[in-house]
């Protein structure tokens, strides 16, 4: 996932590490003329910089080098400077990064040097070299520490399963992101994923993503009037937000990931210069606005550069099931007292995924970390999203969320896991059994009632 440090880092700008890493892939990499974009994937393991390459002519995608590069390369420092440059405290920084060159005007193009970043995703096998350990991943977090929220499901589990103990951050180290640059990192990442390998999974994962955080919207055609209190957006002030009129007719909702996104854009409608005038807004309420509006079509997310357009029929989806916005925040911004908050409160809802078997909904659990080991933690989900990114065919069945987890003990599960991509949180039988006490205590008669009052409201007579 990309994200943007909130304190300057010394030495090259990440453009200018990009243009020489990018540089350094032409010099040595020896192509047929005619491709318009070489992607170029990296990761460290094994103590070496691996490498991955593709190139994209049209429609058709050629795989090429893929191994090590050289210790003694001359592009290592810089790659080096490239992790380091993207850490932000209590986050970490790339598992995986992807420097994109872009060529122009052949026979004698001209280049342009761009790179997306992957906080979460498991590195992926290339060569030889194996698949990631949880060495691997301890070598990564020694030198990268995250806050526990931060580290991935995968991470902890390859660690776990292999016997390594990983250092984990305290919550309260884990630094924000810089409000006026990057605001919803998770969603570029997802986009990243989208536009690298776009289908309709990767696609659930872009909403997934949106079902917490906040994005940018461009009201630069607005008229802005201040309110009484001294607020930027008083209640005389009229909004309109940016609209994209696309090839085929219809209508996008243009948001944005990070204000160097917006002024991309804003660029190409304004050669004089200038900013753009930027709200931000729920990710939740955004697509709330497309499902409420039928002037929108679709939502385009970060359209300057390779985006992801979703059309209304995926959002409307994702928001007319039930779901549960409060918990999902609360994960994402690692806060228990608002998840148990969220989970408590009278209208609270949590989902199941269920297989139906031989005529019976069959709930899903975790899968265990041990091999042969019996399932214990049963899945639990927010949304229906985050259902449909673990498994499509998986049917959802909604509940209150107390019912949700007297069925989790009632199936003898030891463990619940609300969600199960990151972020997550597990809750303990014996915690279950603890906010259960607490809600039975909640919904007991006031003191003094009768059993005639009472009994109408229980049978709904």
């Amino acid at each position: 996932m990309s994200e943007t440090p909130t304190t300057p880092t010394p030495g090259p700008s990440r453009q200018e590490l990009l243009n020489t890493i990018g540089s350094w892939i032409l010099s040595v990499l020896r192509t047929e003329p005619g491709w318009d974009r070489m992607v170029v994937d990296l990761k460290f393991q094994g103590g070496r910089v691996h490498l991955r390459v593709r190139e994209h002519r049209g429609q058709e995608v050629v795989p090429g080098t893929a191994g090590p590069i050289k210790e003694d390369s001359a592009v290592i420092p810089a790659v080096e400077q490239l992790r380091e440059s993207a850490h932000v405290p209590g986050r970490g920084t790339w598992f995986t990064a992807t420097v994109v060159i872009l060529a122009q005007g052949w026979p004698e193009p001209t280049h342009r040097f761009g790179g997306t970043y992957d906080f979460d995703g498991e590195p992926r096998q290339w060569g030889d070299e194996g698949p990631f350990t949880g060495q691997d991943v301890l070598e990564h977090l020694e030198r990268f520490p995250r806050t526990r929220a931060r580290i991935p499901a995968w991470a902890a589990e390859l660690a776990e399963r292999e016997g390594v103990e990983l250092p984990v951050l305290a919550p309260g180290a884990e630094q924000e992101a810089d409000r006026h640059g990057t605001v919803h990192s998770l969603v570029r990442s997802a986009v990243d994923r989208f536009a690298s390998a776009p289908d309709n999974k990767a696609m659930i994962e872009v909403i997934r993503q949106c079902m917490a955080g906040a994005l940018l919207l461009d009201v630069s055609e607005s008229t802005l009037v201040a309110g009484p209190a001294g607020e930027t957006v008083g209640p005389d002030s009229t909004l309109r937000v940016q609209t994209l009129g696309e090839t085929d007719g219809t209508r996008s909702l243009a948001v944005y990931t990070s204000a160097a996104e917006a002024q991309a854009m804003f660029d190409r409608h304004h050669p004089d210069g200038g900013k753009p005038v930027l709200l931000r807004e729920s990710a939740v309420k955004i697509l709330q606005m497309i499902v409420d509006d039928p002037q929108y079509d679709h939502l385009v997310i970060d359209p300057a550069r390779q985006g992801c357009r979703i059309g209304r029929p995926q959002i409307e989806w994702a928001m007319r099931a039930p779901r549960n916005d409060a918990v999902k925040s609360a994960m994402l911004e690692n806060n228990m007292s608002q998840l148990l908050a969220g989970i408590l409160a009278p209208d609270a809802v949590l989902l199941l995924g269920a297989r139906v078997q031989d005529g019976r909904a069959v709930p899903v659990y975790a899968k265990p970390q041990e091999e042969g080991a019996k399932p214990d933690t049963l899945l639990l989900f927010t949304s229906a999203a985050e259902i449909a990114v673990l498994d499509t065919t998986l049917e959802v069945r909604s509940a209150p969320a107390p019912r949700a987890l007297r069925f989790a003990l009632d199936a003898g599960a030891e463990k619940v896991s609300i969600n199960a991509h990151p972020p997550v949180a597990t809750l303990t039988a014996d915690q279950l059994r603890n906010l259960l006490a607490l809600v039975d205590k909640e919904t007991e008669p006031a003191a003094g009632s009768s059993g005639e009052q009472a009994g109408p409201a229980a049978t709904g007579s």
